[in-house]
This record gives structure tokens, C-alpha cells and sequence, in this order.
């Protein structure tokens, strides 16, 4: 059975770039335009991994992050993976960093460029780190 990434991104042409590009790689993906709609998804169905904007309109992805892992505690089950996409790097990175992230990426970046992480995070693949012992 395929993995499921909830992407939570308000622009619409962004949500189905990036949709598409993920599951050009084998990703299934459902998505939501705020924190608001992608909490009520999260209540109906199971997603292994999310992918989520932070600055949105209802609810921003700070607070989205925050009420996630609030019912994760409530409810004693692991944490989901969680990589948010910015459009820079800010203070509300850092927000969401002490609330628990796997990682972030700044949105100008090609999203190809983020599918071995997912990938790495979902299991399917061994992340390669190649180091000096010297």
C-alpha cells in the first residue's frame, strides 16, 4: 500500500505543482489549502508524512504544527513526519522547528530536489551520508 503525504499549501498553483511532482515520483498525496481544512482531513484519514506551507490564511502552519502534535500527545501516538516549505527562512521556521519538524525547505528550490528526503522519512529509502572518518 502507498504511503500517504498530506500537502497543505493555500496557493493553488503551488498546491498542484507540487502535488504532481510527487506523485510523478510514486508519492500519493491529498491535499488542503490551510491548517484549518488539512486538521479536519487529518481527523478522517490517516497520512504518514506532511508537507506543509506556514504562512496561510484561518490557520497558519505554526499553529496547524502545534494542534497536530497536541493530538499526537492526546491520543499517545508517534509523531508524523513533518516538512515544512517556505518561501525564506524566518522566525516562524524556528517556531516550527521547537515544535517538532523533521525539516524545512525554502520554496525556490526545485521540489524534485525534496523527494529523497520524503522518501527517507516514509522508509522507502536508505539516505546515503557519505563522511570522512578522518
Amino acid at each position: 500500500m502507498k504511503r500517504t503525504i498530506l500537502v497543505v499549501e493555500d496557493e493553488r498553483l503551488s498546491r498542484t505543482v507540487i502535488v504532481a511532482t510527487l506523485e510523478s515520483h510514486g508519492l500519493h498525496c491529498i491535499a488542503a489549502e490551510n491548517g484549518q481544512q488539512a486538521l479536519e482531513l487529518l481527523t478522517i484519514r490517516h497520512c504518514d508524512l506532511i508537507l506543509t506551507d506556514l504562512t496561510m490564511p484561518i490557520v497558519d502552519g505554526v499553529a496547524f504544527i502545534e494542534t497536530v502534535r497536541k493530538r499526537e500527545k492526546l491520543i499517545g501516538s508517534n509523531p508524523i513526519p513533518i516538512i515544512v516549505f517556505s518561501k525564506e527562512k524566518s522566525d516562524m521556521i524556528n517556531e516550527a522547528k521547537k515544535l517538532g519538524i523533521s525539516d524545512f525547505f525554502i520554496k525556490s528550490i526545485s521540489i524534485d530536489k525534496l523527494v529523497p528526503k520524503i522518501k527517507f522519512l516514509l522508509g522507502e529509502i536508505v539516505w546515503e551520508h557519505h563522511c570522512n572518518p578522518h
